[in-house]
């Protein structure tokens, strides 16, 4: 299940990450790096946005990548994954080393990275919820490095 959970984080660009505000969730949509391990996707914001103030305050996240096609036979066809885990702001040497995979992986995020007031997230996933047709569940939990 590793290489099939793989294979959708790397054909895929951008996540939707699912937050917790005070009175409600919050969806954004982010570009994103992964660990090798799967067990950590790293994300990038300015500082001050509602994600971000979101994350401080409760760093229980939830990333959706899906492959549809925007045609009915993603009803049956399509799948869905979920990463559900925590979030936590990065400094120092994870952050530099971050910002460098999330570079590698998006080369568009350069201006955003080079901002002074940007923050980098490592969300720790704890568990990857595959979805297939309306049936087919499958859980993969990364080992952690």
């Amino acid at each position: 299940m590793k290489n099939t959970v793989a294979t959708l984080l790397n054909q895929q660009v951008q996540c939707v990450l699912a937050t917790l505000g005070d009175k409600e969730l919050a969806l954004h949509l982010m570009a994103y790096a992964i660990s090798t391990d799967l067990d950590k996707i790293y994300l990038a914001s300015l500082e001050n946005t509602q994600k971000v103030k979101n994350i401080r305050a409760n760093p229980n996240v939830t990333c959706l990548w899906d492959n549809r096609t925007g045609n009915n036979d993603d009803h049956t066809a399509g799948l869905a994954m979920s990463g559900f885990g925590n979030a936590h702001e990065l400094t120092g040497e994870p952050y530099l080393a971050a910002q460098r995979l999330l570079l590698d992986r998006n080369a568009t995020l350069g201006q955003l990275l080079s901002q002074p007031s940007v923050v980098i997230f490592a969300l720790n996933i704890n568990r990857y919820q595959w979805v297939e047709g309306y049936t087919r569940v499958i859980i993969y939990e990364p080992e952690k490095s």
